[in-house]
């Protein structure tokens, strides 16, 4: 008997012997009556232990698929007498997937009886100026009805590309050189999957966006990781690398970088430029915070310094204006914009139309500058908060202001597992994001990250003492003596 099992896999071998038995039974190809092979039988066929055959039929008896009858053997019971319970879905952990652990970290994370998320990487709805983009959303579909009835052409919208290269203009970006996107996300993806193959060599900042991560390592791809200094990635490292490496992309996200914070100097996102150009390897830039700063704003984009093409350019809206709209655009010239077109009319023919008339709507509103000030200075007064409740009450704990953003990148004591850590804050209702989930290679576990945008302003306060909370009870719980007490 051929029974497919996967001797590595974590799911036991008696259970996929059991599962093997209940598909044929349940699909008709083992009858009623029919008997199965003998325990030796069936070991010796196998190579496996006669206690993994023995543990594998007394779990379809329990199940109530077979019958024993004592010198007889294993019988399927009569289709009347088997009972059906609840849908069995188990067989399906024997399916091989290509989705990588970070985002799989993140969605699997039990946030149903967490009250303050401060996981994810949003801006709560109190943040957004809502009757504005209500207002604006009924005026679009007021004014232009058809929209409901039609699709977008792939390479986005005219109206949508001409707003962003007006938003954008200081970049001298003509809409022609626009491509929309559905997000961020599937910016990185499409770029990943039209110019990065298996092997192929992409350096990242580490620590990164686990989500880059994921697309880059669904690909096949090797990870370089580059350390980030105060001032962004580690030029020494990265030409070293390039000199070992003959690398395919560079994925970097310059400004108020997730999950550090940091910033990429001008003088860096300068030598970026040149180094692309002498190494001849493209760069993705992902920019999704830049207009979110609290006083000075940052350097110029990298693709600014872009004059021969090897920057590709990754702008989302989602973060500052529109989470329901969930819009960017990728800004990029010559072959490598048509091979990026050509790789968006496969994925989804074009993002939808709706959304895109949207943002350009938001893009072009005189209420639209007013609405960002009226955001940074929350997200400012949200930072601060954050930082001198957690001064206040673990004035030992490391960590770097933030000058933008909505994440906080902070570093415990070495001998502290994070995902340990987290299982504790889970008690306190609390979530936040592991640091493993944000290194490409090499996992430290001392770091974790947090967002303080994500819960209302009125129960951050509560959201930091239940932080802390669990940080001393983890601290008592497993004797962490150098560990920072309140």
């Amino acid at each position: 008997m051929n029974i497919p099992l996967k001797r590595y896999s974590h799911v036991p071998v008696h259970e996929q012997i059991c599962q093997y038995f209940i598909d044929r039974i349940s699909s008709n190809m083992l009858k009623e009556g029919e008997q199965l092979p003998s325990v030796r039988q069936l070991a010796k066929e196998l190579g496996v232990a006669l206690v993994t055959v023995q543990k594998a039929y007394q779990l379809l008896q329990q199940k109530g698929y077979v019958e024993s009858f004592q010198g007889k053997g294993i019988f399927v019971k009569q289709r009347t007498a088997i009972a059906h319970p609840p849908l069995d879905t188990k067989w399906q952990m024997l399916v091989h997937d290509y989705v990588p652990r970070a985002q799989s970290l993140a969605i699997s994370q039990p946030l149903r009886n967490i009250r303050y998320n401060l996981a994810t990487a949003c801006l709560h709805g109190e943040l957004f100026h809502m009757d504005w983009i209500r207002e604006t959303t009924v005026h679009v579909i007021q004014q232009q009805p058809q929209l409901l009835s039609q699709y977008s052409s792939a390479n986005g919208d005219m109206e949508f590309r001409k707003a962003v290269s007006q938003y954008i203009r200081t970049m001298s970006v003509p809409p022609e050189h626009i491509l929309a996107t559905s997000g961020a996300q599937q910016g990185i993806e499409l770029v990943a999957k039209t110019f990065v193959g298996p092997n192929d060599v992409v350096l990242m900042e580490a620590p990164t966006y686990p989500g880059s991560i994921d697309v880059f390592k669904a690909r096949g791809a090797q990870i370089i990781p580059i350390p980030v200094e105060q001032d962004g990635i580690d030029i020494k490292t990265l030409l070293r690398v390039c000199d070992q490496y003959r690398p395919t992309l560079l994925y970097t996200n310059p400004t108020f970088q997730n999950p550090t914070g940091t910033t990429l100097s001008m003088k860096k996102r300068k030598q970026l430029v040149d180094i692309a150009e002498s190494y001849h390897f493209l760069i993705l830039e992902d920019d999704p915070w830049s207009e979110l700063y609290f006083d000075a704003p940052p350097p110029p984009p990298i693709k600014s310094f872009d004059k021969s093409g090897h920057v590709i350019y990754l702008k989302g809206f989602s973060k500052f204006l529109s989470p329901a709209c969930r819009m960017g655009a990728l800004i990029a010239e010559g072959r490598l914009l048509e091979k990026l077109i050509a790789a968006k009319s496969i994925s989804d023919l074009g993002s939808p139309l709706l959304p895109q008339k949207i943002i350009a709507a938001l893009l072009q509103s005189i209420q639209f500058e007013p609405s960002l000030q009226r955001l940074r200075h929350q997200l400012k007064q949200r930072a601060k908060q954050c930082h001198d409740l957690l001064h206040k009450q673990l004035p030992t704990l490391t960590f770097r202001q933030a000058a933008g953003g909505s994440t906080l990148w902070l570093t415990l004591p070495r001998q502290v597992d994070t995902t340990l850590l987290l299982e504790q804050a889970h008690l306190h209702q609390l979530s936040f994001l592991p640091g493993n989930a944000c290194f490409p290679t090499h996992v430290p576990t001392e770091h974790i990250r947090i967002s303080f945008a994500g819960v209302p302003l009125d129960e951050l306060p509560n959201a930091i003492e239940q932080l802390c909370r669990a940080l001393h009870t983890f601290q008592i719980e497993n004797t962490i003596e150098q560990f920072p007490s309140f």
